[in-house]
C-alpha cells in the first residue's frame, strides 16, 4: 500500500492452507518408498494447500498468496518430516517407550536430539535447511502458482 492506497487484495489468513499443505508434504516425505522421491512432496503439498484455501475455505487466492502457500507449505512440511524422522530414530534407538529409559527424554528435548554438538554438525544442519529452502522455492512456489491457475474459478 503506497501513498495511502487501500485498493489491494484483501488479506486472508493463509495458516490453515499452510498447515494442510505442510502435513501433505511431510506425509509424502515420511512414507516408505515414496520418501525417495522429493518431487511429489514439494508439488502435491502446495497444490493441496491452494486447493484447501480455494475449494474448502472458499477464499479467493491471488498469485502472490499462491506462491506464499506453495513455499511455506513445502518448507514447513520438509522441516516437520526431518524433525519427525530424527525424533523417531532416537525414540527407537534409545528405547524410550520403556519405563526405565524415561530419564533420557528431558536431555533429548533440551537440545541434544539433533546431535549437533560440533561446529561441523551445525554446518551440516544449516546446509540441510538451506537445501530444503532452495527446493521449496524451486518446486513449491511454481506448484502454488499452478494451484491458483487450476483451482481458481473463472
Amino acid at each position: 500500500m503506497k501513498n495511502g492506497d487501500s485498493a489491494g487484495p484483501a488479506t486472508i489468513n493463509l495458516k490453515p492452507g499452510i498447515y494442510v499443505g505442510a502435513a501433505i508434504s511431510a506425509l509424502f516425505l515420511l512414507l516408505p518408498h515414496i520418501d525417495r522421491l522429493v518431487i511429489p512432496a514439494y508439488v502435491l503439498g502446495p497444490l493441496a494447500a491452494v486447493w484447501f484455501m480455494i475449494g474448502r475455505r472458499a477464499q479467493p487466492v491471488d498469485y502472490k498468496q499462491g506462491a506464499q502457500l506453495g513455499f511455506y507449505s513445502a518448507f514447513y512440511g520438509a522441516i516437520a518430516a526431518v524433525c519427525i524422522d530424527t525424533v523417531a530414530a532416537h525414540f527407537l534407538r534409545e528405547q524410550l517407550w520403556r519405563f526405565q529409559n524415561l530419564y533420557r527424554i528431558p536431555p533429548l528435548l533440551a537440545g541434544k536430539g539433533l546431535e549437533s554438538d560440533s561446529p561441523l554438525g551445525w554446518y551440516l544442519l544449516m546446509g540441510e535447511l538451506t537445501v530444503i529452502a532452495i527446493f521449496a522455492a524451486m518446486l513449491g512456489v511454481p506448484s502454488g502458482l499452478l494451484g491458483v491457475k487450476l483451482f481458481r474459478s473463472r
